[in-house]
């Protein structure tokens, strides 16, 4: 382990660096944070730093206590939670979803197989982009279950592999029925309160009090950036990703698994060798889609290797905001990014590539970019068609100027946004698929100032799909043409 930079700990050098980042990659506000635990002292030290403004709106500046929705990264307390349940004994990761949840109805030829180990590792082949708005009620979750019964399958239990909110969801309902009470209540009892921590808040109300990070848009073909007018907090999909916090929760979060478990209070949120077991590769994405994040996935944790530094984490989207989350178990490194708008992925790269190198001398492998022209990019005929989930629809043709991906994304983002503001993420105009790095691997976007979005090709469960980002769409209709 090298040892970390002089300025390694210097908030003044960190804010400078943050503005720098955000004016660069037009980001309204950054809040950042980084965790070095000492292995030998057992001593801790953390900084937090920020920049730029919570909202264009209302150009209040951001600080480091202000909180910022962490989306997916929920689905880590979510997954810590089934193992405190687990280890008590209540469950197994065996456990099959439709004995723990009777009122469950999903297509029994698939989907009576599934466990809860294929929930934790999104294998499960449910297809996870379903998002429907059950209400504020305590009982949102469940209701939400019961409405899954039209849900589809991608593939067979164990056979494939795609991002799944659904499975999450079905995860914080069985947390439910063996708490006896709401996920959000579960979340206080066995995460926050034992951590000590000020947020991880789950329902809107408990964030109007503080200084909060607006998400903010942009149509494609536009250079402004608008805040969201109304932010996505749906209940009935909570354990997928809702829960706001601030930086300096997230990092104890994250602490608490670079020492073991240990809470700092004299309990354990859970015993080391359960840490140990999440942080695990249980499932390998190798070959695989230069669209997925990682190469292997833990129980709920994405694992990496940066400059053959061991890692594990989650990014966080919600509409207009991303958040990123990554410890360095062998490191004692954990660290926090918030960004609320601009060019989101490359920013918070950067930064992350920045504390790492700071603290630990890694250098993380940067973005997967284009391996040349559009002329240059090769499909074989059957990949040709469309492709779709509940969420996307991806159609793929070839013309005169090469191959072009059309990514129709609004089901998900008129769902994320009552008000139906334009997401910058996609576009449903045909873009060139320029040549990335594998065998029918691609990366296209809308324009200069979208991020690159993967699209791959391969068989999942013997039967043809397209990987557009992290999720697996199979094929509908084959090109006739």
């Amino acid at each position: 382990m090298s040892a970390p930079s002089p300025y390694a700990l210097d908030t003044r050098y960190w804010d400078d660096y943050l503005t720098e980042v955000a004016r660069k990659y037009h980001v309204p506000g950054i809040v950042a944070g980084v965790l070095s635990l000492d292995s030998q002292t057992g001593s801790s030290q953390r900084l937090v730093s920020s920049t730029g403004v919570t909202s264009l709106r209302t150009g209040i500046s951001t600080d480091p206590s202000t909180v910022c929705q962490i989306g997916s990264i929920t689905k880590l307390v979510t997954a810590t939670m089934i193992m405190q349940l687990r280890d008590e004994g209540k469950l197994g990761l065996e456990s099959k979803v439709t004995d723990l949840l009777p009122e469950l109805t999903l297509d029994p030829t698939h989907t009576d197989d599934i466990s809860v180990w294929n929930l934790l590792t999104h294998t499960s082949g449910i297809d996870g982009d379903i998002f429907t708005d059950t209400g504020r009620g305590a009982d949102a979750i469940e209701r939400f279950v019961q409405r899954m019964r039209s849900v589809e399958s991608l593939f067979r239990p164990s056979k494939g592999w795609s991002y799944c909110n659904s499975g999450f969801i079905l995860a914080g309902r069985i947390i439910e029925v063996f708490d006896q009470r709401s996920w959000t209540e579960s979340v206080r009892a066995r995460i926050t309160e034992p951590l000590g921590l000020g947020t991880f808040y789950t329902l809107p109300e408990e964030v109007l009090v503080n200084r909060y990070q607006v998400g903010h848009v942009r149509s494609p073909g536009q250079s402004a950036w608008s805040p969201v007018p109304i932010p996505d907090m749906q209940r009935g999909r909570g354990p997928a990703g809702v829960i706001v916090s601030n930086a300096d929760d997230l990092l104890t979060f994250g602490e608490a698994f670079l020492r073991g478990g240990d809470t700092g209070g004299g309990e354990n949120l859970l015993p080391p060798q359960t840490i140990s077991e999440m942080l695990a590769p249980a499932w390998s994405l190798a070959p695989a889609p230069a669209s997925v994040a990682a190469p292997h996935w833990g129980l709920g944790w994405m694992l990496n290797t940066w400059d053959g530094h061991k890692t594990a984490g989650h990014g966080g989207t919600k509409l207009g905001n991303k958040a990123w989350f990554e410890i360095l178990p062998e490191d004692g490194l954990a660290m926090v990014v918030f960004c609320n708008g601009g060019i989101v992925p490359t920013a918070g790269d950067e930064i992350c590539t920045a504390f790492a190198e700071a603290f630990t001398g890694a250098a993380p492998a940067g973005p997967s970019l284009p391996t040349g022209p559009a002329t240059e990019a090769e499909l074989a005929e059957k990949w040709l068609g469309t492709y779709s989930d509940a969420g996307t629809t991806l159609t793929v043709t070839k013309t005169a100027e090469g191959l072009q991906a059309s990514i129709d994304q609004s089901r998900i983002r008129n769902n994320q946004d009552a008000s139906k503001s334009t997401s910058s993420t996609v576009s449903p105009s045909p873009t060139p698929l320029l040549p990335a790095a594998g065998e029918a691997q691609f990366l296209t976007r809308s324009d200069h100032l979208s991020p690159w979005t993967s699209v791959a090709f391969t068989e999942v469960d013997d039967n043809p799909c397209a990987y557009v980002g992290i999720r697996c769409l199979p094929q509908r209709e084959p090109s006739v043409g």
